[in-house]
């Protein structure tokens, strides 16, 4: 070894070189082997766990920007039931009504009769049709109809039939329904009935 410093180099201070860099090669190989791709297959790990970390995270602002957007839609919805079920007059309230109907026709001068006729049910809904028979002038009874369309309560004016005047006289019929929502408690006595119905026929 001295004798490299000297400057002579011998067959000893050549192996003794080669030993040194085969040792120095070897300990390059197992860090390597050891360290380096230890830590490679960590970051690896961690850039896979990143990138599902940000596919869940993007997957997750989507998912809020929907939730908002249906919120906002559930809100628009229940404000229009809302005042839906504010224009749908209760049970109680439909013979008062009537009672103004016919009034409001013979304010115009025309002659109103109202018949009842049988309630359908469509969901949670029921209908109650009447069936209104009017006399008195055309634009009377035309007047009649607009002012039943545009009341505060919802009312659906169909099948209308005006027949020629005769004598400035016109017969004018049609069906006036109106509405009501029907309660889970009627739900569920409609439903027992039917139930118990059955059972009557079974037996």
């Amino acid at each position: 070894m001295l004798d490299i410093f000297k400057g002579k180099v011998v067959a000893k201070d050549w192996v003794f070189v080669g030993v040194v860099l085969a040792v120095t090669l070897a300990l390059a190989v197992l860090f390597y082997l050891l360290v380096f791709r230890t830590e490679q297959g960590k970051v690896e790990t961690k850039r896979t766990e990143l990138a599902d970390l940000t596919k869940e995270l993007n997957e997750a602002k989507r998912v809020q920007k929907d939730i908002d957007k249906l919120r906002e839609e559930y809100g628009q919805m229940s404000q229009l039931v809302e005042r839906f079920e504010k224009r749908l007059p209760e049970e109680r309230e439909i013979p008062t009504l009537l009672n103004r109907f016919e009034r409001l026709g013979g304010e115009l001068g025309l002659k109103v009769e109202m018949s009842t006729m049988p309630p359908k049910r469509e969901n949670r809904v029921e209908v109650i049709p009447y069936k209104v028979t009017t006399r008195g002038q055309f634009h009377q009874i035309t007047s009649f109809i607009n002012l039943l369309e545009r009341d505060d309560r919802y009312l659906k004016v169909s099948e209308i039939d005006i027949g020629e005047e005769e004598e400035g006289v016109s017969e004018a019929t049609f069906v006036l329904s109106t509405f009501r929502f029907i309660t889970e408690a009627e739900q569920e006595k409609a439903k027992e009935t039917a139930d118990a119905a059955k059972s009557d026929v079974k037996k």
